[in-house]
């Protein structure tokens, strides 16, 4: 009797050792597992080579719409500036401009034209001589398809000024139909000889006098050769 109380008091001690032995590790699982960080998710960053590749292509649309607007100046143009009509001839390279003008008002002139576009702004500057007086004039418009509106600034080399508004049609994108305009040229005509003045007329005629004159068998006088006089006139090449 005894015996058996012994070993069943023995029993319940090892089943009550085994029973906090596992519950210590349960435990020490469960406060490790709350310990342990959780796992971190990097963020996702977009991809550079999309953007890269993305981006040059909308700037190279942009740009070559830009160019395409530009480009449609190249050709002939007619302004018109209040009462004067100007034909002009316009040339592109990325955003410079360059040609030349002609007009019949108020005389015939042609004009050099150099100037800048962006985008749907124009500034052009033509430089012409008009009766012997230099003009610049200065147009600053906005073109759009094919028409030039907008205002000049006109002024002249004996201090002139005038201003007004401009309005231009592209006639032809073509640029070998333009033709400058018929200038009279004002020119100088050099004498080849040397300017007789009256000191060397003097000297001639006291020559030709001192030389005797000579008769025809029926009394008139026969005509001096001047060829024979040459080395008694004078000769100075300034004609002094």
């Amino acid at each position: 009797m005894n015996l058996r109380r012994i070993a069943l008091s023995v029993l319940i001690t090892i089943t009550l050792i085994s029973g906090l032995s596992i519950a210590e590790d349960s435990n020490v699982s469960t406060n490790e597992s709350e310990v342990l960080p959780a796992e971190v998710v990097e963020p996702t960053e977009p991809a550079i080579s999309d953007v890269e590749t993305a981006a040059p292509e909308e700037t190279e649309t942009t740009d070559t719409a830009a160019t395409a607007e530009v480009k449609a100046l190249e050709g002939n143009w007619i302004l018109n500036m209040d009462d004067a009509q100007i034909s002009m001839v316009v040339y592109q390279s990325d955003d410079l401009l360059f040609g030349a003008a002609n007009s019949e008002t108020p005389k015939p002139w042609n004009a050099v034209v150099s100037g800048l576009a962006y985008e749907d702004v124009v500034e052009l500057e033509m430089l012409s001589l008009q009766d012997g007086v230099l003009v610049s004039t200065l147009i600053t418009g906005t073109a759009a398809e094919g028409t030039l509106t907008g205002s000049f600034v006109q002024s002249d080399s004996s201090g002139k000024v005038n201003k007004g508004s401009v309005m231009g049609f592209l006639t032809s994108p073509e640029t070998s139909g333009y033709e400058p305009a018929n200038v009279p040229t004002a020119t100088t005509t050099a004498t080849a000889t040397a300017a007789v003045t009256p000191a060397t007329e003097s000297a001639a005629t006291a020559t030709a006098a001192s030389v005797p004159a000579e008769t025809t068998e029926d009394g008139r006088k026969k005509p001096v050769d001047v060829v024979t006089l040459k080395d008694t006139i004078p000769y100075s090449p300034f004609g002094i």
